[in-house]
This record gives structure tokens, C-alpha cells and sequence, in this order.
């Protein structure tokens, strides 16, 4: 992301800080209700009934709304082989029928996700009757969510695309040409 969007950068800006505090915020939670269930298990010789299933639900949510920092921060993976033969513009080019593929993908996910939130407002589950529509609907959030940052991400190649001095990078450079060390 551009660091001078204005108000749109500053908003996605804010955006990846609250991802980041809610993700530490889950895994600090399951990390905690698991230890505890281990705690309990060993040293008291009883466990807790719903650790098992809230620490499941808890790592859904955590996977998903990882998927959309790493899509934020181009850090999903991807096939350079075609990018890497192209010019720059063709890569753009490229990049932007991606970015509408992961659209129509997303779109499906987030339809899909919805109908199956709705259906299973009812469904509680077993140990922690905590309905399942709940856990579910991370789905239509996180794909609405995607669905923005692609319709973003599209804004920004088809700039790049039509405009000689702006310059940015697609997410296969990032992927091809690594600039963190683990």
C-alpha cells in the first residue's frame, strides 16, 4: 500500500493495526484457554468440557482475518512465471485479471458464507452452546473485507497500467524477491 492514499490509506492504515491487535488478542486466548485445559487435565485431573471447541472456533477466526492481512500486504502466494517473461505493463495487465478472478472467487465465498451464517443462527454447538453462526460468520466479513482490498488493488494497476511515473510493485515481485527475513 501507497503510503500517500489520504483518507483511504489512512483508513486501511488503521485497519491493518486493529487486525494485528485482534489477531494478538485471539491467539493470547487460545493460547491461554489451551494451557489452561492442559493445567487442569494434568494437574487436577479434570479439563474444561468447551476448551476444545472455543480454541477451534478462535483459530478459524484467526486464520481468516490472517488472510486478509496477508492479502493487505501482498503476501499470498503466487505464480511469477508468466509476470516474469512480460514487461512491466503486461504484468499489470495480468495483475488486474487476477485481481478480478480473486473478485468473482471471493464474491462466491462471501454469498456462501452468508447463506451458511444465516442457516446455522440456530445450531448450537455441543460443549459451549455458542451458535454456529457465529463462528461462520467471519466468512462474509472477511470476504467483504478482500473483496475491498482487490477492488483497491485493481484502482492501483490500472493507475500504474495507464501511467508512466507511478510505479508499483505487484504482489509476485514481493513474492519472487523477498524483503523479510524469518
Amino acid at each position: 500500500m501507497e503510503k500517500n492514499e489520504g483518507i483511504l490509506g489512512q483508513t486501511m492504515g488503521f485497519l491493518t493495526k486493529l487486525l494485528n491487535g485482534i489477531l494478538a488478542i485471539l491467539l493470547a486466548l487460545m493460547v491461554i484457554i489451551v494451557f489452561s485445559n492442559v493445567i487442569g487435565r494434568y494437574f487436577l485431573g479434570s479439563s474444561l468440557a468447551w476448551s476444545e471447541e472455543v480454541s477451534r472456533f478462535l483459530f478459524i477466526w484467526l486464520v481468516f482475518f490472517g488472510a486478509i492481512l496477508a492479502y493487505i500486504n501482498d503476501e499470498h502466494l503466487a505464480l511469477d512465471i508468466l509476470t516474469k517473461v512480460l514487461p512491466k505493463k503486461g504484468s499489470q495487465l495480468i495483475a488486474v485479471i487476477a485481481d478480478l478472478l480473486v473478485i468473482y472467487a471471493l464474491s462466491l465465498i462471501t454469498i456462501g458464507g452468508y447463506k451458511i451464517t444465516v442457516e446455522n443462527m440456530t445450531w448450537l454447538s455441543p460443549a459451549a452452546s455458542i451458535p454456529y453462526g457465529y463462528v461462520y460468520i467471519v466468512v462474509p466479513f472477511t470476504g467483504s473485507i478482500l473483496i475491498i482490498q482487490a477492488v483497491l488493488k485493481i484502482f492501483r494497476h490500472v493507475k500504474a497500467l495507464f501511467s508512466s511515473s507511478v510505479h508499483y510493485e505487484t504482489p509476485v515481485d514481493e513474492v519472487s524477491l523477498p524483503t523479510k527475513t524469518i
